[in-house]
């Protein structure tokens, strides 16, 4: 493989990195969080907040990479701190420039990298943050600004381990930068009483900001917030609430999270300052929790119907069992089938169909309470997950939905079609797992469909 050039401002660049004085450090979880969201975010076993110095590259956090170093020869990363923007390589054993690199032509045969630059205010790129997989892969435009944005975290992290290190020295220039900030940034001293914080920190606590003051302790601004509502989770809960963020606070360790109004989320990292006080910091992840949220929601749900897909029904009724099992509480379980269905598509067309499937999940959810579990488990198969429901009244449940899909036919282009379905019930005994419970849902849904179809039959325990 080629040896790339250096950068033109490699001195320069070299020199800004070292004032960080953050290579060989140890791990800090707000670099490490960083790189788990990258990973989760891209499907990728590999990712990494990595630092280019001299002839190697130094991973501040890493997933998926075995050393902690590596020669800067071989590494992909080299190219992205020669550009500004997100640098990709969607098969590197078709790149002529890359498929003889040691990792792609030998393990862990890597084919996919996409990698951001972490610039400076200056321009000068200190290194990256990557994703790299075995499988080849394309990158949207979207996908790359999310790599940037999440390069800007990393950066931000970088420039406040900077601006920490020079507040000691110069007072007057702190306060001037933590202005700057675009994050919150508070200073407590070792009384706990608030010495300093920016504007930023009073715009995030909108409903409390008025007495966020220089002088207020801690807990009175605490107290004053939840007063205001600025914590909806700690509505009911106030003083069991203030007591554990009070304890977090005085106990500074790993970044917490907090839910603000409006959906709004807040990333909350603190620590002693050699004095006694606290400096805090306040990062909004609104967007990169409602990110992950969505992913989570994309890969639990299935597409079409909006119910839970297979694995995750099958997730959630397992540990249903489970907590069924530790509080000896019943429980039970539907499997349903819509009546020939091929038939429906068939005459119908498979947008009908599609529909009719929509239609069902929608009147299931109607008709059921609002923590019972719906999932599509097969083509037009369904299953319902009933807590604390016992045989009886799982009986009354599945005649319900019977009636809710039998009674008023689905409207599809103008035509009506009726559609019915037949359903297996069993119940939960002690000791059954839930393989044993979905076998005799199933084969009581069997004995529903030779006894006719448009019924139900119970499998009790």
């Amino acid at each position: 493989m080629p040896i790339f050039p250096l950068p033109d401002t490699e001195h320069e660049r070299l020199e800004k990195l070292r004032s960080y004085h953050v290579l060989d450090s140890l791990p800090e979880e707000s670099y490490d969080r960083v790189v788990r969201l990258a990973g989760k975010l891209f499907d990728v076993p590999f990712a990494s907040v990595a630092l280019v110095e001299g002839a190697r590259l130094w991973f501040k956090s890493h997933i998926g990479f075995p050393a902690k170093e590596m020669n800067r020869e071989y590494a992909f990363c080299n190219h992205t701190i020669c550009q500004d923007d997100v640098f990709v390589i969607e098969d590197a054993s078709r790149d002529p420039k890359f498929s003889d690199n040691p990792f792609v032509a030998g393990p862990p045969h890597l084919r996919f990298y996409a990698g951001a630059p972490l610039r400076t205010d200056e321009g000068l790129n200190l290194g990256t943050l990557a994703v790299v997989d075995t499988r080849p892969r394309t990158v949207t435009d979207s996908e790359k600004r999310l790599l940037e944005d999440l390069a800007a975290m990393v950066m931000e992290a970088l420039d406040m381990r900077l601006l920490i290190d020079r507040a000691d020295a110069a007072e007057s220039r702190f306060a001037d930068a933590i202005e700057s900030l675009p994050n919150g940034f508070a200073l407590y001293d070792k009384e706990d009483r608030l010495v300093h914080c920016n504007e930023r920190y009073r715009q995030v606590y909108a409903n409390s900001s008025r007495f966020i003051v220089p002088g207020a302790t801690f807990e009175e601004i605490l107290r004053y917030a939840v007063s205001k509502g600025q914590f909806p989770e700690a509505a009911g809960k106030e003083e069991a609430w203030i007591a554990k963020r009070l304890e977090q606070h005085r106990n500074p360790g790993e970044p917490i999270e907090q839910k603000l109004p409006g959906d709004q989320w807040l990333r909350v990292q603190e620590r002693r300052t050699s004095e006694g006080g606290i400096v805090g910091f306040r990062f909004d992840i609104t967007r990169l929790k409602h990110q992950e949220r969505e992913l989570a929601r994309l890969a639990w749900t299935d597409s079409l119907t909006g119910a839970l897909n297979r694995h995750r029904f099958l997730e959630l009724a397992e540990n249903e069992i489970d907590r069924t099992t530790r509080h000896h509480k019943p429980a039970s379980l539907l499997v349903i089938d819509a009546d020939h269905f091929k038939q429906i598509n068939d005459r119908n067309g498979h947008a009908a169909g599609d529909e009719v499937l929509k239609g069902i999940v929608e009147r299931f959810k109607r008709t059921l309470r609002s923590h019972d579990i719906v999932g599509r488990i097969g083509g037009e198969e369904f299953g319902v997950m009933l807590p604390e429901i016992g045989a009886d009244d799982a009986v009354k449940v599945a005649t319900k939905l019977c009636n809710a899909i039998s009674e008023v036919p689905f409207a599809f282009e103008g035509q009506l079609l009726r559609v019915t379905v037949s359903i297996g019930i069993a119940t939960h005994a002690s000791g059954d797992h839930l393989h044993e419970l979905m076998r005799r849902a199933d084969m009581a849904l069997y004995e529903a469909k030779g006894a006719g179809r448009n019924c139900l039959v119970l499998k009790a325990a």
